[in-house]
């Protein structure tokens, strides 16, 4: 055992990258394929590599690093399930990575770093990891990495260090907006708490930085002809898109204030009490992930559920770690016991984990190797499990688009579940091909209806069952549809409508 501490504690980070990965592979690769995030993420990455455009061709809401990342991937592994399923584990490697790196920054153990970044994996059955490749857990992890580097260089705010952390808030911001907007606000609050008489000038050097990088962003958006799409999808749409699409559970927000006041109130009490001595590194470090925890916090809103609440708080439940170790330290507890059970705990923690993922691998391969396996490698879907009736309709819809009796027709599947139908096809309808509320940009519900008034030879499928909508497609719209153009029969779920 002895040897073995000693083997891991020489090659930690390696160690710990091999077991965040084998605790991500089973749980990520074996998931069905169904109509969610993953599916209208992956289909707008496909997208781009077929040689459509973002803002363009694809209404993607966020800011295009994850994306474009996806893409890169694409180009060099292949285009399919599997290797967007391989992305989501590289995206989630990093998230986890970064958490354990912290919690080792703030002098927290091995093994205690250990079994809490496992617990976080775990946590409420991997539902993070199993939310799949997505823009809000890169953009986290990016924060992540922006907190890591601060509290390893001891908080000191000083020119190289406001630099990287601004080129950290530049990339949060690429990935998602307002994860972005609540970094910078948390990164102005240090540097205006921390650089004492040139907190201006630091201030105009985050700004400076900043500003300087944003510009060639929008140069490049501009030489691609993607700005104004751009504007129209990730800013003008945002207004609609908080508007109609909040979704409140009470007990995940009350949760989350509960969480962020209990570590506030606590940070206070050490930093302001005189029995328990906290030295200014501590302090630093209070302050740094209170400002951190409060402002990312925000993103739990307007889709107020599980995931958005888990990546909401994860820098919190750190912060409430290092919390309990300092009052552990300061209290002169014994450790001799607790070590035991710790090493205890965390081999049975090692040993489940790594046969729910073992057991999950050996499915999902069985699955994959059988003879009547509906897809190659070279095919999208490939990787994904996948129902007979599930291929049957996409089999039979996608027939349909292209069949003979619609040649030289344009066939749009305005529903959440176009993108089933469009991915193989490796076909785009723009906008239409995900209706959502605040994924149309600033256009009016009678603007998109004129539109596809303009259009000519146009057929539209629409959900047979209205009360099976999704809560984020907009039912009115799709009620104006069916009274302005004419039934014409079924296909599969879909009502079909012509001019």
């Amino acid at each position: 055992m002895k040897k073995t501490i000693e083997v891991i504690k020489k090659n930690e980070n390696i160690f710990i990258i091999l077991l965040i990965v084998l605790s991500l592979l089973g749980v990520v690769i074996s998931v069905s394929l169904k109509v969610g995030d993953e599916l209208w993420n992956f289909q707008n990455v496909y997208k781009m590599y077929n040689g459509f455009q973002i803002y363009k061709d694809a209404n993607v809401i966020c800011t295009p690093l994850f994306f474009y990342i996806g893409n890169i991937i694409f180009d060099i592994l292949g285009a399919n399930y599997f290797i967007f399923r391989i992305y989501n584990i590289l995206i989630f490697t990093f998230y986890y990575f970064m958490i354990y790196k912290i919690l080792r920054e703030l002098k927290i153990g091995i093994k205690a770093s250990t079994v809490c970044t496992l617990i976080l994996i775990m946590l409420g059955t991997y539902v993070l990891p199993r939310i799949m490749a997505n823009y809000n857990s890169l953009a986290v992890a990016f924060a992540l990495l922006g907190i890591y580097l601060l509290i390893k260089n001891k908080c000191i705010i000083d020119t190289k260090n406001i630099i990287a952390q601004s080129i950290i808030c530049f990339l949060v911001i690429l990935t998602k907006q307002n994860i972005g907007l609540f970094y910078l606000i948390s990164l102005t609050i240090i540097i205006l708490a921390k650089k004492g008489k040139n907190k201006i000038t630091g201030v105009l050097l985050e700004a400076g930085v900043f500003i300087v990088l944003s510009a060639l962003f929008l140069i490049f958006l501009e030489t691609n002809g993607l700005l104004y799409g751009f504007i129209n999808y990730t800013i003008l749409g945002m207004k609609q898109f908080a508007s109609y699409n909040v979704l409140i559970s009470l007990s995940y927000i009350l949760a989350d204030i509960s969480i962020l006041a209990v570590n506030l109130c606590t940070s206070i009490f050490l930093v302001k009490q005189t029995k328990i001595k906290i030295n200014k590194e501590e302090r630093d470090n209070l302050f740094v992930l209170n400002c951190f925890s409060i402002a990312i916090s925000l993103l739990i809103y307007p889709i107020v559920n599980l995931t958005h609440f888990l990546l909401a708080i994860n820098i919190a439940i750190i912060l409430l770690i290092y919390i309990s170790y300092i009052i552990c330290k300061k209290s002169h507890i014994k450790l001799k016991k607790v070590n035991s059970l710790l090493t205890t705990f965390l081999i049975i923690l090692i040993l489940v984990d790594i046969g729910i993922n073992t057991y999950r691998f050996a499915q999902w391969r069985k699955e994959i190797l059988k003879d009547d396996y509906p897809y190659n490698y070279e095919e999208p879907y490939y990787g994904a499990i996948i129902d007979d009736e599930m291929v049957r309709d996409i089999e039979k819809v996608t027939n349909y688009i292209v069949g003979k009796e619609n040649e030289g027709k344009n066939v749009i599947v305005f529903s959440s579940k176009a993108a089933l139908y469009m991915v193989p096809l490796k076909q785009s309808n723009g906008f239409y091909d995900l209706p959502f509320n605040g994924n149309l940009g600033n256009l009016s519900e009678q603007e998109i209806v004129n539109d596809l008034k303009q259009k000519s030879n146009v057929i539209i499928l629409i959900d047979k069952d209205s009360e099976n909508l999704l809560w984020q497609e907009n039912k009115n719209l799709i009620n104006t549809i069916k009274e302005d153009f004419k039934y014409d029969g079924n296909i599969n779920n879909f009502d079909v409508y012509i001019q």
